[in-house]
């Protein structure tokens, strides 16, 4: 597909990242919205995609019903996660969150959006902080023992979020390193990868079976209030009934979605805080204030999930064919000097806190609030229990970096929690 529709084509690669310290964000976001709203780039796989690099445009693309998730439209030689698409096995396609539209999107947004409720999340805060200060105990603990400063991106910004998605659906893990491993193992499987035999070598039969006891479990009468539980009452009255492969297939979308992004996302969040860019007395609006600014700063993913056009389309004057793939830039939109003065500064009092982080329209991130209360909490837990924690590097030493389109991370994150 090498026509653009006459939309410009950049030479830069949008999905190269070098590294990057914490003030910059990759030069090929200007060169992108200095050639125009939409963009035609080479895709990672091959052939053209097309960018759309202003605000208005892409909240209008993402709320648009012709720009679909249906993997069938992609370009045939793309081959599942390995080239950024989700690409489920088609009879768990109507059960998967991210790869459907329309009403069987809205069927699937009305089974999941009970276990995200604000109320149901906070009765849960204690739990929540529980697991945070468990994780920074241990750390501390094992960072006195052997004199080194702790790390904090493998150590806790990653495990935090998985182990709390995991005990909020009645997952009992409890060595989350194993678990991780297992869960990137069943995503290439679940999603589809071009080389699922490289994704076995992991053992994912213990978080399996821990997957299946949970949603066997919420399927009793009198079962714990679960997420795993909310899921399977309200698939049976959206469907009439659940298989446990359904059900185990949906609680395995939310622990991929729940725990990677968030985790790159937490591991930004604690360097601007163990840097003192949180005053120490800030109040619960400036730390709502403080974690928005971030997530605008720190978006994990620089791109949204692919969309397909499911018909020609005219896009901002251009003329889109059938089956053009569509990313919107939420790095780019998020730096965009035009929406953010001096956008690469982390300014909390901005006066407005427009991001796309987490997408817009149908498919808008339904783990938002999740995010934020992991946020506050974190926050919480380590300015009242670890007061002196602080950097053990200049923050201008800290590093980050992403492959392709995949969540951005730190490279490290070592600090002094006591």
């Amino acid at each position: 597909m090498s026509n653009t529709g006459g939309a410009p084509r950049v030479a830069a690669d949008p999905f190269t990242c070098p590294m990057m310290p914490m003030r910059e964000k990759p030069p090929v976001h200007e060169d992108l919205r200095a050639a125009g709203p939409v963009v035609a780039a080479r895709a990672p796989a091959g052939g053209t995609a097309w960018v759309v690099t202003d605000d208005e445009l892409a909240r209008e693309v993402l709320a648009d019903p012709r720009f679909v998730k249906d993997p069938g439209l992609a370009p045939q030689s793309w081959h599942g996660v390995d080239d950024g698409l989700d690409l489920p096995v088609p009879q768990l396609r109507p059960y998967t969150l991210i790869a459907v539209d329309g009403e069987e999107h809205r069927r699937l947004r009305r089974i999941h959006a009970p276990a995200f409720n604000p109320r149901r999340l906070a009765a849960r805060a204690t739990r929540i902080e529980t697991i945070a200060r468990a994780l920074f105990t241990a750390l501390a603990e094992e960072s006195a023992r052997s004199g080194r400063p702790a790390e904090l991106v493998g150590g806790f910004a990653f495990h935090f979020p998985l182990l709390v998605v995991c005990d909020l659906l009645g997952v009992p893990v409890t060595d989350p390193v194993t678990a991780r491993e297992a869960i990137g193992a069943l995503k290439t499987v679940a999603l589809g990868t071009a080389d699922e035999q490289e994704a076995l070598t992991a053992d994912s039969s213990a978080l399996e079976n821990l997957l299946l006891d949970a949603v066997r479990a919420a399927r009793r009468d009198g079962a714990e209030d679960t997420m795993t539980r909310v899921l399977y009452e309200r698939s049976v009255a959206e469907f009439g009934s659940v298989t446990d492969e359904q059900l185990v297939h949906m609680v395995t979308g939310l622990i991929f979605a729940g725990h990677d992004t968030t985790g790159s996302f937490l591991g930004f969040l604690l360097a601007e805080v163990l840097a003192g860019h949180l005053p120490a007395d800030a109040g619960d609006e400036e730390v709502a204030a403080f974690v928005d600014e971030t997530l605008r700063h720190h978006p994990p993913v620089p791109y949204t999930l692919w969309r397909f056009a499911a018909t020609d389309v005219t896009l901002g004057g251009l003329e889109l064919p059938r089956g053009a793939p569509v990313l919107v830039d939420i790095e780019g939109i998020n730096t965009d000097a035009r929406l953010h003065p001096d956008p690469h500064a982390l300014d909390p009092q901005r006066p407005s806190r427009r991001r796309m982080t987490f997408g817009d329209g149908p498919h808008y991130c339904i783990g938002e609030q999740l995010a934020l209360l992991e946020s506050r909490t974190m926050i919480g837990v380590l300015r009242r229990d670890f007061p002196a924690a602080r950097l053990a590097v200049p923050f201008d030493e800290l590093r980050w970096h992403r492959e392709g389109s995949q969540t951005a991370r730190l490279t490290e994150l070592p600090a002094w929690l006591r």
